[in-house]
């Protein structure tokens, strides 16, 4: 049994059944991993191997999001999500402290970075041109590592209402642990649409929908 995102994904790599619904378009899993692979091999291609492997996420509920979270499992590095309904130093704050050493955003949150000082961060546009032709060159993917059960998945932040938010590890076993039970209560099969209505930086998307 799978303990690990990672080890979840790899099963669904030659699967045709639909990942993706979106307005934008569908995805199949087999097309879901392999531009999860592309994006994690650019991202790796420009990140530090010396330096913590966090990777930030400034994305909207979208296909683009779902991509770069399984790109992180695939990758072997820890994506953090952004919160992004965070404004000015607070969300420069938030990407300093995940120790993000690259950034990835799309054109609704491009303006929100104007000005602030994010350290020696690099930042990637997903809805540039410039992205669509890293990707279309990625290399061959050669994961950072290969995560445990224990090892975390995402950086997720807590809400700041009892101070400034701070990034928590959300292990890679509680994926695989709380999706079982929700698809026997449930009753899901691969013929059902899980909508996720919730901001995918959200650990309870994550352990409530994603999961499934």
């Amino acid at each position: 049994m799978a303990a690990t995102v990672t080890e979840l994904l790899a099963e669904r790599a030659d699967d045709d059944g639909t990942a993706i619904l979106h307005d934008t378009g569908t995805w199949t899993w087999r097309e879901y991993l392999a531009d999860a692979r592309r994006v994690a091999a650019v991202v790796l291609d420009a990140a530090d191997s010396a330096r913590p492997m966090h990777i930030g996420v400034l994305l909207a509920n979208s296909p683009t999001m779902l991509i770069a979270i399984a790109a992180g499992a695939v990758g072997g590095y820890v994506t953090a999500g952004i919160n992004n309904t965070r404004r000015g130093d607070g969300l420069a704050r938030d990407i300093r402290r995940a120790d993000c050493q690259v950034l990835l955003i799309d054109a609704e949150h491009r303006d929100l970075l104007d000005g602030l000082d994010l350290g020696d961060c690099q930042v990637f546009d997903t809805s540039s041109d410039e992205w669509a032709e890293l990707l279309a060159s990625a290399p061959e993917l050669v994961p950072h590592s290969t995560p445990e059960a224990v090892d975390p998945f995402m950086l997720i932040f807590t809400s700041g209402t009892s101070g400034d938010p701070k990034p928590v590890r959300l292990a890679h076993m509680l994926i695989p642990f709380a999706g079982p039970p929700l698809v026997e209560k449930f009753g899901i099969t691969a013929s059902d649409v899980c909508y996720l209505s919730m901001p995918l930086f959200h650990s309870a998307v994550l352990l409530g929908g994603y999961c499934v």
